[in-house]
Parts: C-alpha cells; sequence; structure tokens
C-alpha cells in the first residue's frame, strides 16, 4: 500500500495499522472532528459503490472495515472487503484521503479477488476512473504439498499461517530488491468457517512501517472429488513485485504503468477520484 505523487498526482494506499494510528500527543479536538468527518465519508464512498459480477452477483459491502488508518495527522483511509452473495471473500479495497495544497484529495484502491468478470464502472467524479478489469490472472492455485485440510477451525488457522511463512515476498523499486515482511496474523479470516468454507488474508509488509504491498489471500476450493488449500497473490502497490515459494518464483508483477489511466484494465485500480469540501 504505498502513494505516489507523480506528473498525474496518483495514490495507492498509505500508513496502515490494526486500529487508527494516533501521534505520540493526544491528538486534539480539531484533528479528531476532522478524521470522524474523512471517515464517515470514506463510508459513504465504499456503501455507494455498486459492484456486479457479469453473472448477476451483486457484491455486499461489509460496513465494518478491516481497519482504519491515518498517517501523520493529515492521511486517512478506511480498509473495506465485498463479498459474494455465498460470504466469499470477492474484493478488498481503501477509500482515504491526501492533503494537496491544503485541500483534502479522496482516493479509491480496489482489488478484485474472483476471476469473474465484473459489470464495467465508474468509480469517483469527474474525471472519473472507469473499470473493466480483466479476470485471466485471478485464478487461485493450489498450495503445493499443502495440508490436508483440518475439521478443527483453530487448527485450520494455524496450517493457513504455516503455509502463508512458506512464502517469501519482495519489492523492487530504483533497481533495490526490497525483501518484505509477513505478519504472522491475517488481516482477514472467513466466519463461521468449515473444512469446506474457509479462507484468509494475509499481509506482506516493508520494513519501515506496517503499510501491506502484497497480500496473500488463502481459500478453500474444490479440486475433483476433495477439497484443497489454494492460495493467491494480490498487489497493493504500484511498485514491481515477486512472490517466492521455498525459494521458486510462483508470482511477479511489473511497476503499475496503468495507474495513471482514466480507464483502466486491471484486477488492481488505483487514483485520485474527487476533491472533499473544506
Amino acid at each position: 500500500m504505498s502513494r505516489l505523487l507523480g506528473t498525474f498526482l496518483v495514490i495507492g494506499v498509505v500508513s496502515v495499522a490494526v486500529a487508527p494510528a494516533q501521534d505520540a500527543a493526544a491528538p486534539d479536538q480539531e484533528t479528531n472532528e476532522r478524521s470522524q468527518r474523512l471517515f464517515d465519508r470514506f463510508d459513504q464512498t465504499a456503501k455507494e459503490l455498486e459492484i456486479q459480477s457479469q453473472d448477476g452477483q451483486v457484491y455486499q459491502w461489509q460496513s465494518n472495515p478491516l481497519f482504519r488508518f491515518s498517517s501523520e495527522g493529515n492521511v486517512f483511509g478506511s480498509v473495506f472487503v465485498w463479498k459474494t452473495p455465498s460470504k466469499q471473500l470477492a474484493l478488498i479495497g481503501t477509500i482515504g484521503s491526501i492533503p494537496i495544497n491544503q485541500q483534502d484529495y479522496e482516493f479509491v484502491e480496489l482489488h478484485l479477488l474472483r476471476p469473474t468478470p465484473i459489470v464495467p464502472m465508474s468509480v469517483g467524479r469527474a474525471p472519473r476512473k472507469r473499470w473493466m478489469p480483466e479476470v485471466d490472472t485471478l485464478e487461485l492455485k493450489t498450495v503445493p504439498s499443502g495440508p490436508a485440510i483440518s475439521a478443527d477451525a483453530g487448527r485450520r488457522l494455524v496450517q493457513m499461517r504455516g503455509m502463508a511463512r512458506q512464502f517469501k515476498a519482495e519489492m523492487i523499486h530504483n533497481g533495490q530488491t526490497n525483501h518484505l515482511r509477513l505478519l504472522p496474523q491475517p488481516l482477514f479470516r472467513y466466519e463461521d468457517s468449515t473444512a469446506e468454507f474457509d479462507g484468509a488474508l494475509f499481509a506482506f509488509v516493508w520494513d519501515n512501517g506496517t503499510d501491506p504491498e502484497l497480500l496473500l489471500r488463502f481459500e478453500i476450493q474444490r479440486e475433483g472429488d476433495k477439497s484443497v488449500w489454494t492460495y493467491q497473490a494480490v498487489r497493493f502497490t504500484w511498485r514491481q513485485l515477486r512472490l517466492l515459494h521455498r525459494g521458486e518464483t510462483v508470482w511477479q508483477a511489473e511497476e503499475f504503468l496503468e495507474r495513471d489511466r482514466v480507464e483502466q484494465r486491471t484486477p488492481y485500480l488505483t487514483g485520485l477520484t474527487d476533491v472533499i469540501p473544506q
């Protein structure tokens, strides 16, 4: 989750914590009022997003964010997930704000998770982002030598944590390879999970903070006559990424050059979407 200030100011996602970050000193009332106003706006923006698969499934916004964040008292955001009617993960996204020349701008970052085409959608106000994501790269892959799925929910979490530790993630920027750190606890875990229905989202973060740059998703899928563990790499930065499993590269993504485009066709979308009134 990184942000870029380029020729066309474009935003990824910024500083993240499990709870809203606080400065060492207690925030004053004005800061609290500002953050609450922005968080309320982000909720409304996320609620108004209409995301529907081309086979007719309306993806349901989960009103409780995975977390809210603030950075340096002037960058704010909320991270949400959307689910299918059958309660599987469909999409993850951030709605946030960043100040530019003493004016708050709203940004949106979305990543489709399911390999099912969605109805093309517009995001934000003029110039609106037009999103028509291609889904060929969204196929879940079987975890190599994955364990037999446990019948116990607690044990399945242990299994997912163990599988996550088998992966290593790298982010390449300015010719330098940064080895990302895996957070031990998932950002998200399926509720009411069973041995046929379970999954989680883990985060790899940069060594200079806790901003997720790459997400690792696990989900139980049917393969023939049995259920198996599958995984999916989910980019959350515009920088180049690489995912390795036991030393072998299993996924990689080049720098996200589409970030400046009004019309975006990748499963990952990002950009400024509106000016926030004072």
